[in-house]
């Protein structure tokens, strides 16, 4: 579900759109999704549902879609400070979204539940704003369970 292969630490994209654009191309390398233009689409409507911005430049683009091939967690930080209509109004530069196949709903609120836990902890979110590739593996994969 989580390995340091699922940890981008330079995501490109100029504004949200790019940057989910972004994350769909590596959903699809990575073998968890079957279309990136579906989960692209997939990130826009969940966006427009209601923001995925949490706070403290985190965002949690997260989906439960039948073009996800497997459950999955991708962590990214993007190369500049990302506009993303957040709950608290600041602009996002780390990001962790939640993969989940539209049968498994029990795994994608568990993922969704510890997540959101941790990250009102501002010295967990401070690890992943600042760690390394093996740290951020070591936070996220204790936190998920995994």
């Amino acid at each position: 579900m989580f390995t340091e292969d699922h940890i981008f630490l330079k995501i490109p994209g100029k504004n949200q759109k790019e940057v989910l654009r972004s994350l769909a191309k590596l959903a699809f390398q990575l073998g968890v999704v079957s279309s990136t233009d579906d989960l692209l689409q997939d990130y826009l409507d969940r966006e427009q549902e209601s923001t995925t911005g949490f706070g403290w430049g985190v965002s949690i683009p997260h989906t439960k879609s039948d073009d996800v091939l497997r459950a999955s967690v991708l962590f990214g930080r993007t190369e500049q400070p990302i506009e993303w209509h957040s709950l608290d109004g600041d602009p996002v530069n780390t990001i962790i979204s939640l993969l989940v196949p539209a049968s498994e709903s029990d795994e994608h609120l568990h993922l969704l539940a510890a997540l959101s836990r941790k990250l009102s902890h501002p010295d967990f979110v401070q690890r992943l704003k600042t760690g390394s590739r093996k740290e951020i593996y070591q936070l996220i994969s204790q936190t998920i369970g995994e």
